[in-house]
């Protein structure tokens, strides 16, 4: 049996699914939580500054949420393939958030990168790509 076709891979990928949903919805209901999650340096310091700051979040914990709900739908109910394609695709988001959080902060990057390579590793695993 090739390796994309291990009976445990579905459920490594809704794994990450859940960890991206509960990301997504901290940024949604509780911005402030979620902005100190992401890791950044400093805070906004004006009330104005985290309005802006905190509807940012939201976008960006749509964007959690809906990356969760790519990789549930295409595990469960499309191909493995194209749940691998996602999942490669996720992590590189993650990849990107680490580039931008180590931009600003200096740091903490790792915070992201971590999770994301696995997530691009466990991707093209089940697409095929890797095993």
């Amino acid at each position: 049996m090739p390796l994309s076709r291990h009976p445990a891979l579905p459920y490594a990928a809704t794994f990450f699914s859940i960890i991206c949903l509960g990301f997504g919805i901290t940024y949604m209901l509780y911005p402030q939580t979620g902005y100190a999650l992401y890791g950044f340096s400093s805070a906004p310091k004006s009330k104005s500054e985290w309005e802006v700051m905190e509807r940012v979040m939201i976008l960006y914990g749509a964007k959690d949420v809906f990356i969760a709900a790519a990789i549930f739908a295409s595990t469960w109910f499309g191909t493995r393939k194209s749940a691998g394609l996602i999942l490669v695709a996720a992590g590189f988001c993650g990849g990107v958030d680490g580039y931008v959080v180590k931009q600003e902060a200096g740091s903490n990057e790792w915070n992201h990168w971590g999770y994301s390579s696995v997530m691009v590793l466990l991707g093209a695993v089940m697409a095929g790509l890797l095993g």
